[in-house]
């Protein structure tokens, strides 16, 4: 006899079950992450190697068959089999100096072996879902619909909505009632029923106001991105998604607060002049222990010269200290 679907008194299929994660561990594992990400960047583009940005297991089969290819499966094995130490973690730091070949390739081999051990990819997604729920405080949609409600706007006003990196459906943006639809795309969609899975550089742009947006949100989604000239492409992008029969469309980021305290390259002003650059006015900006957000609304009425654009489209110093960060945001340069 076949078993039945456990179902709760209520009749309804209980609730996943998802486990839970300190938030120290949390932190730990996003800040990981995001930092073997960017330094295995650093390495394929020394090696040449482009990489796709949502498919794990085609970079891996790339990897794997290159080394072979070019005859260094023996310092990529090596670096599989390395364990995390303080002579590693400093070649890691190092990586954007480094032209020794064979020292590169092994150091691929241990983040490879690093991303896919305990959950790899699974495991940040998941460090990433907790750290953002509600039940934590994380949930960064809170503050966005507490500021929608300030400027009047109520349940019912059906405000189109795209979510990029969407973690989960039943976050305030998706449950406040002041926005309707909401579109929510993430490029390693754990819930295939509600979150598209998508790389928002490969969406295709809107034809009509019909299929465009009142509101992109982009929390925690930018600083991800694996170079500072991917990141100036996807803001660019934002505005192809805007409606164009309205003056009243906006645009919501999140960022961790290093990226603004901490970078050689940015900081909240300098960011905020990318953005109006682009023709976006900065009308809210939060700044909480870990993250800022920004609230923007696009000014129809203000286009972006070729000058102002070119200003950005390489990185400028802004500060140089011991500790910091190289996060940075360029423009592309502007074609006549």
């Amino acid at each position: 006899m076949l078993a039945r679907k456990r179902q709760s008194i209520t009749g309804k299929t209980p609730i996943k079950h998802i486990p839970s994660i300190k938030p120290s561990k949390t932190r730990k594992i996003i800040r990981r992450f995001h930092f073997l990400i960017q330094k295995r960047t650093l390495i394929c583009n020394k090696l040449g190697l482009v990489l796709l940005d949502n498919d794990e297991q085609f970079n891996q089969q790339l990897i794997e068959s290159e080394v072979r290819k070019r005859g260094m499966w023996c310092d990529y094995e090596v670096g599989l089999g390395c364990h995390v130490g303080i002579k590693m973690e400093q070649q890691l730091l190092a990586v954007q100096r480094c032209d020794d070949i064979l020292l590169l390739v092994k150091l691929l081999g241990f983040i490879m072996a690093e991303l896919n051990k305990n959950g790899g990819l699974q495991n940040y997604q998941l460090a990433s879902t907790i750290g953002q729920s509600g039940k934590r405080g994380g949930d960064s949609s809170k503050i966005l619909v507490k500021w929608f409600k300030e400027m009047g706007y109520s349940k019912g006003n059906d405000l189109r909505v795209l979510e990029i990196g969407s973690l989960s459906a039943s976050n305030y943006i998706s449950t406040s009632g002041v926005f309707n639809p909401v579109i929510r795309i993430d490029l390693n969609s754990k819930d295939p029923g509600n979150i598209l899975q998508q790389d928002f550089m490969q969406r295709q742009i809107p034809t009509s106001d019909h299929d465009r947006f009142d509101l992109i949100s982009c929390s925690l989604v930018l600083n991800f991105v694996s170079t500072h000239y991917q990141r100036g492409e996807m803001i660019l992008r934002f505005q192809q998604f805007l409606r164009c029969d309205t003056d009243k469309t906006f645009v919501f980021i999140v960022l961790p607060l290093h990226c603004m305290t901490n970078s050689r390259y940015m900081n909240t002003e300098y960011f905020c002049n990318i953005m109006s650059s682009l023709g976006y006015l900065k009308i809210q900006y939060h700044e909480a222990n870990k993250v800022v957000y920004f609230l923007f609304r696009r000014q129809p009425s203000v286009c972006s010269s070729p000058q102002s654009l070119h200003t950005y489209s390489t990185k400028h110093k802004l500060a140089d200290r011991p500790g910091m960060n190289n996060f940075s945001i360029t423009l592309p340069v502007y074609k006549h």
